[in-house]
């Protein structure tokens, strides 16, 4: 993520990291820890004595060179546990293939040749997608040296997911994917000796409950470490042993998911380094008196000191030290000879105890310390690592991408399912990704499987990679994609009993074609009848809308015969211009890219919405056909300009949705079951990036109001809370379109931000599609900063709902689509030190992945989101969501390019760190395009907090894992035009999380099943109860009737009940006088694990848990 350090040095917490030069007396001032009081010599060096007062050397080399590395820990000494690791991102500054090729090849080739030198030597490693890589291009012979260095504990892996994962931006699904699927290759390579033991989240910026609980305690982890935490509780815990406690993070599962986490100490201000490094050129240990700079007695001295200093920030006399930093160890001769001589030197001198180690075995002793522990429940959301340093720009950043993952998240878990039911296999697919992931099994999903994976990176979905890099994640995403696409349409062709074509609109083509999310599909805008299959990856049956584009008013939508409600709708100019968007027209004449653009249109006329009813894990078939005007079943719908103090509502059978035609806003929003009532605004406007200055906020510490730091792809800063509107200021216009399926109002703030409000039929829920962009990068309207000059502002946008609620400055966010998260304005959870507030908008955003809400003491209102947005509650009832960001400036955190995408996927070449590129403006360098244009839904919902809270999640399901389509010509007559492949529902409140064959030979043919709860405790008093399952009754259908279950931890690794046999029961207590315990037992948790029924296959699932099996299907 950063470039490699000339020393292993932690820097402030989470300041990215640059290459410094270090002179050969920088042992004693690290220029990495600023800030930071370091330990002074407490020895004159031998070498600087005059040479008649030396004597002997105080440290001389063994007569054989052979240092002495055995050793362990020793009672009443402070016990050093050097850890030698390497953080190798898979993806930031370059791509992965080109880390791996470049640095991480290198780093496993010699760490094979030095940890077999000594059987003392330790190492840990964590992204499986580098070791995978690295595994499938060695021989048999270097295989085998690997496998024992594995058994003999030398090589651990730690965390072992295919990456070190985002903990803002992933939804749980995808987090779980991809450390399955680094865990089933370990398994496939090594077996159960090299299951992770722990997480070793050194790099993200910011760490969520449910990767604690979830990817940490219900997977097996003992131990999650990391090496940012916020400054402000950093500094209260340095001094008070506070930096280590148990992470008690789910309300639902209480103590029974557990697990000890900790904050490295770096060289005293955090970090994932220490206070000394070896890699490359960096000042080494000069043992021999013979030779010039003889350093050993320095830094024995200077080791000793810093192992004492470092005692009083944590409980119990072991302590460790993270021996490493970015692609280090690519010789990692030059870390093991130093660290061995360290190691001699330092238990010659008998002051404290030195020893190679993994951060398991420095759990391990704390265990045996039989101490009591700080429990704490809250998150490490927002991480600030100084006073206007506020790493929430992330949270939004690269939204293209955000979508994509989560996309093909999706669409990859409903063509495992198609795999499973039609045994369609690779072979028949025969359509290889090009670049393939490095295999884990022989599925047709497997790449892809891959490809999320490597994007779900802290510097992938995070959006915080270079552009390029981002084009690598999104290219990989999209071949891969390709050949899913081949297997779910054979998938269909089998299942349905056809001889069919069938393609998708998945938004997977070049430049906007074949996207639905913008209206374009060449199968349906081009022919007069089609047929579309509708595959349900819910394990529930499900009411859903499609919509897709096609030419002309008139059409008829049946199923099975029988003519189902539809809807036709004029496509706005909005939709219509984007798709003209994507076109680079650098070095175009005029008459050229007029051209291009023509061939970029878009031929839809309307929009072609039909409901549907989907069973459960099934499919239906749906016919279209274009009709004369008499023989049009689908209700066509226009648009009607609104005029200024005309009346405008829409309604359906749920919610009435009111205007105000004179400021062009929405003004109320009733709930039509309840009567209750809410004035309701919506907002789109902008903040302005800062690009260094004064917080001059209210409530802003007057003592620390100034800093250059600037907002960029980590950093949110705004130059002041006032929000602009977007554009020159105006009303906003409305457009009404009154229809039988669904009503809506269109409405135009400025040409690049607009908004479309509909009232769906049937739904409890008020959809709002924003599209924003391309966001300007000048902006004219507003007076000149410098006359004559543009004003080159960058902008931040929300979406803001004012509900005029009185919410008390509290707030909900979810955590990676899990639980809620109580938030509160201006404050943190009652673990942290009262806040010092200095950011008043950036230090209150808080990543939102599914929903954020408020509420009064009757009413909820809940926002939902289909993409991982930043989001908060700043004004009482209201919330707002980040939904697009276009930056200026480099936050100076390493990326080195601002944030500033466009629909073309380039930047200006040549761009230095805070440069915009070579000539200082767009359009240089082969790039001249429009900013990136982006498109989401919000779902609103307003009801009583218990009616909000039930319904919510369902609607969560329904917008966040969507029906799965593909598109036939003509109109198909399958064998089977609908079916369900369960012989029974899934009980309410319960998902089917993952149905996977591909690692069927890694556990003896058998499959992978995952359901997951989806409230949590005390979220719905209807829902939020235990829910028992039969899987005798789901699952009986011929060739999904089940016969045989095991259950697994989370991954699938080893038996869950071997988990909880080896689980550690830790003691804890809380250090503020109440203010945990009470919110660990605001609401009662779920402690105890119900046990499977091995005889009939029967299961309680508790709120909010995973549970996990390998099955056998007949």
């Amino acid at each position: 993520m950063a470039a490699a350090l000339l020393l292993c040095a932690a820097l402030s917490l989470g300041a990215r990291r640059e290459k410094v030069k270090v002179s050969t007396d920088a042992f004693w001032v690290n220029p990495n820890l600023k800030g930071t009081p370091q330990p002074k010599p407490t020895i004159t060096p031998w070498a600087s004595r005059p040479r008649k007062e030396r004597g002997p050397a105080p440290y001389v080399p063994p007569s054989d060179w052979v240092y002495n590395t055995t050793g362990g820990p020793v009672e009443g000494k402070i016990n050093v546990h050097l850890v030698p690791h390497s953080h190798d991102d898979t993806g930031w500054q370059v791509t992965v293939d080109q880390y791996f090729y470049e640095q991480v090849y290198y780093i496993l080739d010699t760490l094979l040749v030095r940890l077999n030198e000594d059987p003392n030597r330790r190492f840990m490693f964590v992204e499986t997608a580098f070791f995978a890589r690295w595994w499938d291009q060695q021989p048999a012979s270097k295989q085998a040296l690997m496998k024992t260095l594995v058994e003999r504990g030398q090589l651990e892996f730690i965390n072992g997911g295919w990456c070190m994962h985002d903990e803002a931006s992933p939804y749980y699904v995808e987090m779980v994917d991809q450390t399955t699927r680094g865990h089933q290759f370990l398994k496939k390579q090594f077996g159960r000796v090299a299951a992770p033991k722990g997480t070793w989240s050194i790099d993200p910026f910011g760490h969520s409950n449910t990767n604690a609980w979830l990817l940490g305690a219900e997977a097996g982890m003992e131990f999650e470490f990391w090496g940012r935490m916020d400054y402000q509780d950093f500094n209260m815990r340095v001094d008070s042993k506070g930096l280590e406690w148990v992470w008690q993070g789910s309300q639902s599962l209480g103590d029974s998911a557990q697990i000890f986490a900790g904050q490295l100490f770096g060289g005293g201000h955090g970090g994932y380094g220490t206070w000394f490094g070896f890699d490359g050129s960096s000042p080494q240990v000069q043992d021999d008196p013979s030779r010039h700079d003889y350093n050993v007695d320095q830094l024995v001295d200077q080791f000793i000191q810093h192992a004492q200093q470092q005692a009083k920030s944590y409980q119990t006399e072991h302590q460790m030290w993270a021996c490493g930093d970015d692609f280090n160890y690519q010789n990692a001769d030059h870390w093991y000879h130093n660290l061995d001589k360290l190691i001699h030197y330092v238990n010659k001198n008998g002051t404290v105890n030195a020893f190679y180690s993994t951060p398991s075995i420095y759990v391990d002793q704390k265990k045996k310390a039989n101490l009591t522990w700080e429990v704490r429940q809250d998150d490490i959301f927002p991480l600030g690592d100084a006073d206007h340093h506020y790493w929430s720009g992330y949270f939004t950043s690269r939204p293209s991408l955000k979508r994509q993952v989560h996309m093909a998240s999706n669409f990859l878990n409903a063509a495992r399912q198609l795999e499973v039911i039609s045994g369609v296999t690779a072979e028949q697919v025969n359509a290889p990704t090009e670049r393939p992931s490095p295999p884990v099994g022989p599925s047709w999903t497997d790449s892809l499987e891959g490809t999320v994976g490597v994007a779900t990176h802290h510097d992938g979905m995070s959006g915080t990679e270079r552009q390029d890099v981002s084009d690598d994640y999104e290219q990989r995403i999209s071949e891969s994609h390709g050949e899913v696409e081949e297997g779910v349409a054979l998938s269909l062709q089998k299942i349905l009993g056809v001889n069919a074509t069938f393609e998708h609109c998945n938004c997977n083509s070049m430049g906007g074609d074949n996207c639905l999310n913008i209206s374009m599909c060449g199968l349906t805008t081009t022919e007069s009848q089609f047929t579309v299959v509708a595959w349900n990856p819910l394990g529930r049956s499900s009411a859903q809308v499609v919509t897709v584009p096609v030419v002309g008013p008139n059409w008829s939508v049946s199923v099975n015969g029988a003519a189902v409600t539809s809807q036709t709708t004029e496509l706005d100019n909005r939709t219509l211009s984007i798709p003209g968007l994507y076109l680079n027209f650098y070095n175009m004449t005029a008459d050229q890219a007029a051209a291009a653009r023509a061939a970029l249109a878009n031929n839809a006329t309307h929009a072609l919405s039909f409901d549907l009813k989907l069973p459960a894990l099934g499919y239906v078939t749906v016919t279209a056909q274009k009709q004369s005007t008499s023989k049009a079943v689908a209700k066509a719908a226009k648009a009607v300009r609104a005029k200024v103090g005309d009346t405008l509502s829409i309604s359906n059978s749920a919610y009435e949705l009111t205007f105000d035609t004179t400021t062009g806003r929405t003004a109320s929003l009733k709930n039509l079951a309840s009567g209750a009532t809410i004035p309701l605004v919506t907002t789109i406007g902008w903040y302005n990036s800062s690009v260094g200055g004064c917080t001059t906020d209210p409530g802003t510490d007057p003592q620390h109001m100034c800093d250059d730091q600037r907002s960029g792809a980590y950093i949110f800063r705004s130059n002041t809370s006032q929000v602009f509107f977007p554009g020159p200021a105006t009303v906003p216009t409305l457009e009404v379109v009154q229809g039988t399926l669904v009503s809506e109002v269109r409405q135009v703030f400025s040409p690049w931000a607009t908004a479309v409000y509909r009232l769906w039929q049937g739904r409890a829920h008020v959809e709002v599609e924003w599209t924003v962009g391309p966001i300007p990068m000048d902006t004219p309207w507003v007076p000149a900063v410098a006359p004559g000059m543009p004003n080159l502002w960058g902008k931040e946008v929300i979406v803001r709902y004012s509900s005029g609620m009185q919410s008390g400055g509290v707030f909900y966010t979810d955590s990676n689509g899990r639980e809620m998260v109580k938030r509160q304005y201006n404050k943190r959870g009652p673990s942290y030190p009262p806040l010092v507030v200095n950011e008043p908008v950036a230090g209150n955003y808080y990543p939102v992945n599914a929903m954020i809400s408020v509420q009064n003491t009757t009413h909820e209102m809940a926002v939902l989101t289909d993409v991982s947005q930043a989001g908060s509650s700043l004004q009482d009832g209201a919330v707002e969501l980040m939904v697009h960001r276009r930056l200026q400036d480099d936050d100076g955190r390493g990326v080195q390019e601002p944030l500033n995408e466009t629909m073309c996927g380039c930047n200006d070449i040549n761009a230095g760190e805070a440069q915009m590129g070579e000539h200082g403006h767009e359009g240089d360098g082969g790039c001249w395009c429009e900013g990136l244009t982006m498109r989401g839904r919000h779902l609103l919902m307003f009801d009583t907090i218990e009616q909000v809270n039930q319904q919510r999640r369902q609607a969560m399901e329904e917008l966040s894992f969507p029906a799965t389509l593909a598109f036939s010509k003509g109109l198909l007559s399958p064998q089977n035009p609908t079916a369900s492949f369960l012989a029974q529902e899934l009980p309410a409140g319960l998902k089917l999380l993952t149905l996977t064959s591909n690692y069927a030979g890694i556990n003896d043919g058998k499959l992978l099943l995952r359901v997951a709860h989806l409230y949590g405790a005390g979220e719905s008093s209807a829902m939020s109860v235990p829910i028992n399952v039969n899987f005798t009754a789901v699952f009986a259908k011929q060739g999904l009737t089940v016969t045989s279950m095991d259950e697994t931890q989370l991954t699938g690794t080893y038996s869950l009940s071997e988990m909880d046999a080896k689980k550690h029961k830790w003691q804890t207590f809380d250090p503020t006088g109440g203010a945990v315990l009470k919110q660990l037992h605001e609401t009662k948790a779920f402690n105890k694990r119900y046990p499977f029924d091995v005889t009939d296959f029967t299961v309680t699932v508790r709120p909010m848990e995973v549970r996990t099996f390998l099955v056998t299907f007949q």
